[in-house]
């Protein structure tokens, strides 16, 4: 359990900064661009959730806007021009980014769900292998018939080292999973912010627009 508590949190580590700093940069690249299409058109793919949910508002949008797709993704904006975004449109489209972001925020969170069990069970079994431990030391007491403390005192040493284990492996689960926890929490705003940034851009530029 520690190998796997602490493979998960180094691995997680790492993770949650190379997306928090592809996303800060997609979000620069994002906030300066002159319409909300624009990266899209530049065919710029990426595995980052905040690209991914980006990606996927377009994909819809255009599929909404412009009945011959495959032009419009091939970068030929002529399709685009003009069109409008109806009240249903918007509805779908802003179901798909919506459901995008669910998709990417169980993807933020994966392994976190592992953490909290280590931070939790691992005291719990270290315990319950101390008091298994405390039984076989009594129970061999009263078959020797002694109540020497030199006669239990090595079983009960060895019953306490569970429980010792067991804090080894929870203490650095529980501060890996705080520290985590926050990281993650910060990258889940900062993606649904944009979530939210990306409808309104989208709204703004093609909901009741002259054909």
């Amino acid at each position: 359990m520690s190998v796997v508590v602490w493979s998960i949190m180094v691995g997680k580590w790492q993770e949650l900064r190379m997306m928090h700093l592809i996303a800060r940069r997609f979000r620069k690249v994002f906030d300066n661009a002159h319409e909300a299409l624009e990266i899209f058109f530049q065919q710029r793919r990426s595995d980052n959730p905040m690209a991914l949910v980006y990606q996927s508002a377009c994909e819809k949008l255009v599929k909404s806007l412009n009945p011959e797709t495959r032009d419009a993704v091939l970068g030929r904006r002529e399709g685009i021009a003009g069109r409008t975004l109806t009240a249903r449109d918007l509805s779908l489209v802003k179901g798909v980014t919506e459901q995008a972001l669910a998709e990417q925020l169980v993807r933020i969170e994966r392994g976190m769900n592992m953490l909290a069990t280590g931070a939790t069970a691992a005291p719990l079994i270290g315990l319950l292998g101390t008091v298994w431990g405390l039984l076989d030391a009594f129970q061999a007491m009263s078959g020797k018939g002694s109540a020497m403390l030199t006669d239990v005192a090595p079983g009960i040493s060895s019953a306490m080292l569970t429980t010792v284990v067991g804090l080894l492996v929870a203490i650095p689960s529980s501060i890996g999973y705080n520290a985590l926890l926050g990281r993650v929490r910060g990258l889940s705003i900062e993606l649904d912010g944009f979530t939210d940034e990306l409808l309104g851009r989208l709204s703004c530029e093609f909901q009741g627009r002259d054909s």
